[in-house]
């Protein structure tokens, strides 16, 4: 890979899924990583409703315009990112590729490009994160400044982060509202409990100081593409859009992986987790009246799920 990653974005007219891509893509890596787009039959104009759709969260693709893409541009990108052009896509011998399955919005509304915005959205975050590109632009549509939230990126959590990654579980268990655990687990431990592809940290400064991660529901295969979420962020980054970001990440991994469903627990007292979750998608099925104790205190515990709209279809 060359010293800033390359990755080019493919569909057919290039005027909906990949210029929203790149649009993404460059507002998230900034000059970090370089990325082009390109279709295999170029339209005429980029998407209005895209356009319009990438407006709302603060990105302007209105000064982009369709465009072929070239052997030159496939030749020197690192990832090719392929969005329903099927043969028609360049494939050359050494290259990663991906493809991902997104609705087509030709002809679309802007309230039907939404969805398929943001899909593009959490798919971006998650192939900056394997790259190891920090993301450090804020979320748009929290209408946070840019100055206020520079230094809050994700990337792949990595075995030398776990005494950061103790420390903020910790914090968690000691305010009371996070788990039912009392004692951090050993790193053998967590490690075996968790998928090993979709675990995230959050950095400021080269500091972690969040982490989320999923483990498996169920040893049925019938339960295969359903996991169970935690995200944790330290109180020194509480209220940064940590979480969220850390959670755009783990959606993206897990769908690009084809799982369907991740679900979660969580304390009622716990609001801000509630809240994150529901802006994430999450919809609450119901209460667990108590379930268990802690710390002589039964507890009820909400429960919530995300079922994909990519995966498992």
């Amino acid at each position: 890979m060359t010293e800033k990653p390359a990755v080019l974005f493919l569909c057919v007219h290039n005027a909906g899924r990949s210029q929203m891509a790149l649009g993404w893509f460059q507002h998230l890596a900034g000059d970090r990583a370089v990325g082009w787009s390109g279709g295999s039959e170029p339209g005429d104009e980029v998407n209005p409703s895209a356009v319009e759709a990438m407006r709302e969260v603060g990105i302007d693709i209105s000064r982009e315009f369709p465009k072929p893409w070239t052997d030159q541009a496939v030749r020197a990108a690192d990832v090719v990112v392929t969005m329903g052009c099927g043969d028609a896509c360049p494939v050359f011998p050494g290259k990663r590729y991906e493809d991902w399955t997104l609705d087509d919005p030709a002809g679309l509304g802007v309230e039907a490009v939404r969805p398929i915005r943001d899909a593009i959205e959490r798919r971006v975050r998650t192939l900056l994160a394997e790259l190891g590109v920090l993301v450090v632009r804020p979320d748009a549509r929290l209408g946070v400044s840019d100055a206020a939230r520079s230094a809050v990126g994700v990337r792949g959590m990595r075995v030398e982060d776990w005494p950061a990654v103790a420390e903020i579980y910790a914090q968690g268990i000691a305010g009371g509202d996070a788990t039912f655990e009392t004692e951090v687990p050993t790193w053998a431990g967590w490690d075996a409990a968790h998928l090993p592809d979709h675990r995230f940290v959050a950095e400021v400064d080269g500091t972690v100081v969040g982490w989320t991660a999923v483990s498996p529901v169920s040893g049925r295969c019938v339960y295969a593409g359903v996991v169970e979420d935690s995200v944790y962020v330290a109180e020194s980054a509480r209220g940064r859009g940590v979480g969220r970001r850390l959670l755009a990440a783990l959606v993206g991994s897990t769908e690009a992986a084809g799982i369907w469903t991740i679900q979660t627990g969580i304390f009622p007292e716990n609001e801000s987790s509630l809240a994150l979750h529901r802006a994430a998608g999450f919809r609450v099925l119901g209460v667990r009246e108590r379930p268990g104790q802690l710390r002589g205190r039964w507890r009820d515990v909400v429960l919530l799920e995300r079922r994909s709209t990519v995966a498992g279809r």
